[in-house]
């Protein structure tokens, strides 16, 4: 895996700057639709040109009214560190993965309480997302295609997997980059929201490309569901109102993170133990 260490900077230049040029997924490998949602998405996230003005609706727009329909519910505990923070590159925030939209909710209150939040990228599965026209139109008017780049788990994974994680790690370069990875690497649907499926390798494969200086920051979600619209009623008083809380961990570097691992797997679980400790400071929170 490869990734240009110099095209990354500090400070405002560095954001306006926008991401490096990125590789392309293998046209040849794509099936049916994905011969359209991948060199579109590909695009979109691809360069400042289109990124920009789709992150400032993003911003400005999307992300207010998660916040209008979720407030009610939520409670947020560990931001303040993230307040002052000023990472140098990206950031890679670890989560566990419970709904379809906690990293949504997470993105929304970032945006209006930190200042290092510019361009949002949270690798998804290739089934449905980018396979079915459905699944391309949720990618674009959820997150303005912000579900990116795809994983693929079939037998293409070999061949077109290793160019996002070339994608990944390339925007992790520049400041004002946030990718969103759940490490379980599928939604945990144990009754006990507190139990978690292991941690993949992925987020270690990462950890061992990217620069030493990205910034990794653990977090808890608990309380979302999976049906959209209940949710919003929820947050007006309307059925059952389930409170959402949202832990943020203490920050890591990478080159902290790459010390607590020997391998790729090694380190998704010991970074993915903070998430887990974590859940069990918030189990801790509401008593026997």
């Amino acid at each position: 895996m490869t990734f240009l260490h110099g095209r990354g900077g500090t400070g405002a230049a560095a954001v306006d700057a926008g991401v490096p040029d990125l590789p392309r997924m293998p046209r040849d490998h794509l099936r049916g639709v994905e011969r359209l949602a991948v060199p579109l998405l590909d695009g979109l996230n691809g360069g400042g040109a289109f990124k920009a003005p789709v992150q400032w609706i993003v911003r400005h727009l999307s992300a207010r009214w998660v916040r209008a329909c979720t407030r009610n519910l939520v409670t947020i505990t560990g931001l303040d560190p993230l307040r002052s923070l000023r990472p140098p590159r990206g950031v890679i925030l670890v989560a566990n993965h419970r709904s379809f939209f906690d990293m949504y909710v997470v993105s929304a209150f970032m945006y209006e309480s930190t200042g290092f939040l510019e361009r949002l990228y949270f690798p998804v599965r290739s089934n449905f997302f980018y396979d079915s026209t459905l699944g391309v139109l949720v990618n674009l008017a959820i997150s303005g295609g912000a579900m990116w780049p795809p994983v693929f788990r079939d037998d293409r994974r070999a061949a077109l997997n290793p160019v996002g994680l070339d994608q990944i790690a390339a925007v992790l370069t520049t400041p004002g980059a946030v990718v969103g990875i759940h490490p379980e690497g599928t939604r945990g649907k144990h009754p006990d929201p507190y139990t978690f499926l292991t941690a993949r390798a992925g987020l270690g494969e990462i950890v061992q490309t990217v620069p030493e200086d990205v910034v990794i920051v653990p977090l808890f979600v608990i309380g979302l569901k999976n049906a959209f619209v209940g949710q919003v009623l929820s947050n007006f008083g309307i059925g059952d109102a389930e409170p959402v809380r949202i832990r943020f961990g203490a920050p890591l570097t990478v080159r902290e993170a790459r010390a607590l691992g020997s391998d790729a797997a090694g380190i998704s679980r010991a970074v993915f133990e903070r998430v887990t400790a974590l859940a069990e400071a918030d189990r801790a929170s509401q008593g026997p």
